[in-house]
């Protein structure tokens, strides 16, 4: 066994492993289902939607008992590790010093581009969803003005109609989102109205 738990030359066996052994990689990588995974890279307007998002959430959450995180904290679901691109947690377990993996959190954004857009709307939703302690997804596409969003109901997840403007509604933070102020300030154009 090396230094981590993890065995010299081999890969993580288990979440346990995963999240020891990503802590000593110079990229990112996704755990799921026993494979790992490494990121692409993102473009510009990625990267501006979800700055945007991370200042907004921490100034409507300021002083609260919850806290937003980028795509550097690891989210433990129950199929292995991921780095959604914004989290927000209400769970003092997750706050205490040192944590480096989340495993109760109450919203999850993920921002859409070319290369995660079917991850993203699929196999990540199905998984974000068996989160017990998780109440709403966010979709937040990067190469066009749409969001989707599913709101947990009881036992059961409720998809909203898909938003091209206007504002989101983020009940889990009580917090509304403006599409066109985040999609304007990111520069990402309107979509041209039919003839």
């Amino acid at each position: 066994m090396g230094l981590t738990g993890v065995p010299s030359g081999g890969e993580p066996r288990s979440v346990d492993e995963f999240i020891l052994w990503e802590l000593e990689q110079e990229r990112k990588a996704e755990y799921v289902d026993g494979h790992i995974s490494y990121f692409p890279g993102g473009t510009i307007e990625h990267g501006a939607i979800v700055r945007e998002l991370l200042v907004a959430l921490a100034l409507h959450l300021d002083e609260g008992a919850c806290r937003v995180y980028g795509s550097d904290m690891m989210v433990v679901t129950p199929r292995g590790v991921r780095f959604p691109d914004v989290v927000v947690t209400c769970d003092e377990r997750d706050q205490a010093p040192h944590t480096v993996a989340l495993r109760h959190p109450r919203l999850i954004v993920e921002v859409l581009s070319e290369s995660t857009a079917r991850t993203d709307r699929a196999a990540k939703v199905d998984e974000y969803r068996a989160m017990p302690s998780l109440e709403e997804i966010v979709l937040v596409d990067s190469r066009k003005r749409w969001s989707a969003a599913y709101h947990r109901a009881g036992a059961v997840w409720v998809a909203s109609e898909p938003q091209t403007g206007g504002e989101v509604s983020l009940a889990s933070v009580d917090m509304r989102l403006d599409l066109d102020g985040l999609y304007g300030r990111c520069g990402v154009p309107e979509i041209p109205r039919e003839a």
